[in-house]
């Protein structure tokens, strides 16, 4: 009972976080592929698997610097459990690889700091992981490397620090190693770190055991398999620093994030991590602990390093590395309370945060109001754009177009991806063609009603009132389509009160579609999963005075609509979480007292 009160707070703190990282999804994040994935997943990944010519050579492609295997064996896998290529799957689950990287931190804290200040330490994190100001990472599918660069380099360098002895934990930690030097370019920088944290301590306590010997040969494998994966791209080369200075200021300006608006003073936001390595490498013994402490450190100054050189000449602040740079925050606070005391830790604690807090608050509002907001009716243009072009198979939808109006840089190459039949067939729902099932039924809508996105089924409005009620059958449709489809309906259908029918049979069974409420003079979305096997629509008019219509229906994956159910009701978890934590604090009152 005593682990209790750890545990719900722990499932409270990753569903506070999973559910603010869905609400952001939810509120500016569409399912549309989007710029890199076009490249990198449709066309490298998902086209070879689905024309059946896929081999390894697809998998270790390089992407730019970087070969992200491990990006694109998820992405494979999640469009494999889906059959449908969808944004927001990817994003939805995205966000869980984060909050596990947000958890997992908070599982290492235990070890760090007391509970006072670790309950401060989980706000923080809480925080870091859930405000906009990475933007490009939450809401675009294909950023998930620097999630797994993240996640992965963490697991190894604590897993590998945390024990001087073999384990399953120190296994898995070599797992984390192989899989984070898979995951970016910089996915090796892990490896060097425990190279310098067993260095250091070899040289100061003069010792070596057998785990540490292997943990160093396989640290030095990771970091040669590193090097030689890496890809150079000549094309960027203009993106480097172009000597030391602009190199000096790109990484002052990384460690002093996020206090971009008050550089340099914000360089004393890294005025704790200073302190604590200065006062580790000194130390003549180095524990558990603070080994893994000075290794993430250790990791942080080798990305910071490597960001700085090779993007020094202007990008070097994209929102794209700010997850890596909120580690940097997380453990400055880490090394403030444990390396000051009393009532000086206590007041450089409140300056500290209070620089840091507005720094964030900085940066999310300046992200939002600069890249967010602007991006939302961009990407509903890039919908109906690409949406247009299914539809009518014509190039001017997507050539010739404003700067994000279509979602990659170079509209002709979008229009060659497209082309493609069987990327065609695993589109999302927002752009996907609907099932053509009119069959030739009335379609006529009352006057005030606004045209749907999608072609009309069938609307009975305009149907003459009759003793014999109209009844009407679609063409049969194949069992290949997807298990869930999707509705536009308008008018009295789902009234009580009222008559009129639309059901989805096969010889399997029938499933009644019926909106939650009658949608009246506006168009409503109604998800139904078809039976199985040939199907067809049946729709029965209602008597008269009464009316209903229906677009044609669009094919949703399975776990598209549980990405997009989770994202409605990101409200409920995020509430399950705040209960939890109440829940863990008033059990942890009961266990004390």
């Amino acid at each position: 009972m005593r682990s209790l009160p750890r545990w719900l707070f722990a499932m409270g703190f990753s569903l506070l976080i999973f559910g603010g990282k869905l609400w952001f999804i939810d509120a500016a994040g569409s399912d549309l592929p989007t710029w890199d994935q076009w490249d990198a997943e449709g066309e490298v990944v998902l086209r070879p698997w689905l024309e059946g010519w896929m081999r390894a050579k697809e998998i270790f492609h390089p992407h730019n610097e970087h070969r992200v295997v491990t990006t694109k064996l998820y992405a494979l896998g999640l469009f494999v459990a889906n059959r449908q290529w969808d944004a927001f799957v990817e994003t939805t689950a995205n966000a869980a690889v984060h909050t596990a990287s947000a958890l997992v931190l908070l599982l290492l804290a235990r070890r760090w700091l007391a509970r006072p200040w670790l309950g401060m330490f989980a706000v923080l994190l809480a925080v870091l992981f859930t405000l906009p100001f990475s933007w490009e990472n939450t809401l675009f599918g294909f950023q998930v490397p620097f999630y797994f660069l993240l996640l992965f380099s963490i697991g190894h360098v604590a897993l590998t620090l945390q024990e001087d002895r073999f384990s399953g934990r120190w296994g898995l930690g070599q797992l984390c190693g192989a899989l984070a030097v898979l995951s970016l370019a910089s996915g090796f920088f892990s490896a060097l770190a425990i190279l310098a944290v067993l260095g250091h301590r070899f040289v100061r306590e003069r010792r070596w055991n057998a785990q540490q010997i292997t943990t160093a040969v396989l640290a030095a494998g990771f970091a040669v398999a590193g090097w030689k994966l890496k890809n150079d791209v000549p094309g960027h080369a203009y993106l480097r620093a172009h000597g030391p200075v602009e190199f000096g200021h790109a990484l002052l300006q990384l460690v002093a994030w996020p206090g971009s608006a008050t550089f340099p003073w914000s360089l004393l936001l890294f005025g704790p991590a200073v302190v604590f390595a200065v006062r580790r490498v000194r130390a003549r013994a180095t524990e558990p602990a603070e080994a893994v402490l000075l290794g993430l450190f250790l990791w942080l100054v080798l990305q910071c390093l490597a960001t700085a050189y090779a993007r020094g000449a202007g990008a070097v602040l994209s929102p794209r590395y700010f997850d890596l740079l909120a580690l940097n925050v997380a453990l400055g606070f880490v090394f403030l309370i444990r390396e000051f005391a009393g009532r000086t830790r206590i007041v450089l604690a409140a300056l500290w945060l209070a620089g840091v807090g507005a720094g964030l608050a900085e940066q999310s509002r300046t992200m939002w109001r600069d890249f967010v907001a602007p991006n939302i009716p961009r990407q509903a243009r890039q919908e109906e754009n690409v949406r247009d072009y299914l539809r009518t198979r014509d190039p001017a939808h997507l050539l010739n177009k404003p700067w994000g109006e279509v979602p990659y840089p170079v509209g002709e190459t979008l229009v060659e991806r497209l082309k493609v039949p069987v990327i065609q067939e695993v589109m999302p729902p927002s752009v996907r063609r609907s099932v053509p099932v009119g069959n030739g039924a009335p379609s006529e809508l009352p006057p005030g009603l606004p045209a749907p996105v999608r072609p009309v089924a069938l609307s009975t409005w305009s149907l003459p009132s009759h003793p014999q009620r109209f009844h009407w059958r679609s063409a049969l449709q194949p069992d290949t389509s997807l298990p869930v489809l999707r509705f536009r309906i308008a008018g009295d259908l789902g009234n009580p009160d009222r008559d009129g029918e639309l059901l989805v049979r096969s010889a399997s069974g029938e499933v009644s579609v019926v909106p939650d409420t009658a949608p009246g003079n506006r168009w409503k979305t109604a998800n139904v999963f078809r039976p199985a096997g040939e199907w067809w629509l049946e729709a029965t008019a209602p008597s008269a005075g009464a009316w209903f219509a229906f677009t044609e229906p669009v094919e949703v994956g399975r776990w598209t609509w549980v990405a997009e159910k989770l994202l409605k009701y990101h409200f409920v978890l995020m509430a399950a979480g705040l209960a939890l934590v109440a829940a863990s604090g008033w059990s942890r009152r009961r266990a004390d007292a």
